[in-house]
């Protein structure tokens, strides 16, 4: 299995104060290829331009195992209004 780790750039009107609502987020956005192990918060930040008219978003950092393809998880993020932008990188 590949360990990846996923940051995910959330709309700030989104209440993720607790853990569970930030890993059901970031389990609905992965789906079933993929086992999320961890999910940290790096809190509400000012973006430095806007995105879809948002000047504040939440970053999402979670660290998530299997065969996880960046091309499904653009197509969920699109349909997934409170996702602003996600990064998927392979961890070695």
């Amino acid at each position: 299995m590949t360990t990846y780790e996923l940051m995910v750039v959330v709309s700030a009107s989104v209440d993720l104060t607790s853990e569970k609502a930030q890993k059901d987020l970031v389990v609905k956005l992965v789906g079933a290829n993929g086992t999320v192990k961890e999910v940290t918060s790096l809190g509400k930040k000012t973006l430095a331009y806007p995105i879809r008219k948002q000047l504040e978003a939440t970053y999402l950092v979670a660290i998530v195992e299997g065969t996880v393809k960046s091309g499904e998880i653009d197509k969920k993020s699109k349909l997934m209004d409170e996702i602003l932008r996600f990064l998927l990188i392979a961890k070695e």
